[in-house]
């Protein structure tokens, strides 16, 4: 059985599981959706002595932290089991093979990173979609200027972020690649070779820190001038009340936070491509 398909057959095994946690995490970000919303409408009650919106507003809070509490507590036995069942298999098989054990032991640790990134980063991808359509939807119902405002910072945005996608492969590529030779180095290498191995691994980390880092600062840039816009506009519409104020400036600010994570997911689909191409072939390559 080949590499791939093994992946593919654990994850049809616990697709039951998996798609038990992942409805319980599009389901929390679907109810948090509304918490801006809900504080709003409470902040306009309180100002009229009305209490009824708090209580709906602590109600909600409330299903949401039952929510989340339990769907950590069942993610960690599901992703677990996962990672516990594929690694011993792919390990038998790839040292069948004739792969070295120090390729074995950092496969261990690859492994573990895509069992992560389905853990982590698939909620993440979740959370990002629906704060990113649903703040936009909210907005258009407040008032469609913001919503249009909001629509016209992403053109920039997913530009640049287009544009990194490739250095960001080769980068990690790299990034693997040293990891696979780490444990060979650590038991054969001498203190010259050891120092050259780890100045190339702070080197590769300093190189995806920057692009990130440099990354969100260019965006922050346009995210300031229509931040400013909004709200100008939001505080000066005649009769507004305060808590739709509160509302919209969270919508908009959940809406342009949820941008902030894609250089960081670009990262981590990348990475973990790379990874599953490696146990795919069985081999990795040795190029830096």
């Amino acid at each position: 059985m080949h590499n791939h398909n093994l992946l593919t057959g654990l994850l049809k095994a616990n697709r039951g599981k998996l798609g038990l946690t992942y409805a319980l995490s599009l389901g929390t970000q679907l109810l948090a959706l509304l918490v801006p919303l809900a504080i709003g409408e409470a902040i306009n009650g309180l100002l009229v002595h009305e209490y009824t919106s708090l209580g709906l507003f602590v109600g909600l809070w409330m299903v949401l932290a039952g929510m989340t509490v339990g769907r950590k507590m069942y993610d960690t036995r599901v992703f677990m089991g996962i990672y516990t069942a594929v690694v011993p298999k792919v390990i038998q098989q790839q040292r069948a093979m004739g792969m070295a054990t120090s390729k074995l032991v950092a496969r261990s640790m690859l492994i573990r990173e895509v069992v992560d990134f389905m853990e982590r980063d698939i909620p993440d991808v979740f959370s990002m979609v629906i704060t990113f359509i649903g703040s936009l939807i909210m907005l258009m119902l407040f008032d469609w200027h913001i919503a249009l405002a909001a629509t016209l910072m992403l053109i920039p945005v997913l530009a640049l972020n287009g544009s990194l996608w490739r250095p960001i492969q080769r980068l990690n590529r790299s990034i693997n690649n040293n990891l696979e030779r780490q444990a060979q180095v650590i038991n054969q290498g001498s203190l010259l070779r050891l120092e050259q191995h780890f100045r190339f691994t702070r080197f590769l980390r300093i190189k995806t820190s920057d692009i990130e880092a440099g990354t969100g600062g260019i965006v922050e840039l346009f995210v300031v001038v229509v931040t400013i816009y909004v709200f100008t506009f939001t505080t000066q519409t005649p009769g507004i009340e305060a808590g739709t104020v509160f509302s919209i400036i969270t919508y908009f600010w959940n809406f342009q936070g949820s941008l902030d994570h894609l250089p960081t997911l670009m990262q981590s689909i990348s990475r973990v491509k790379d990874i599953l191409r490696r146990i795919r072939e069985g081999i990795g390559t040795d190029a830096q």
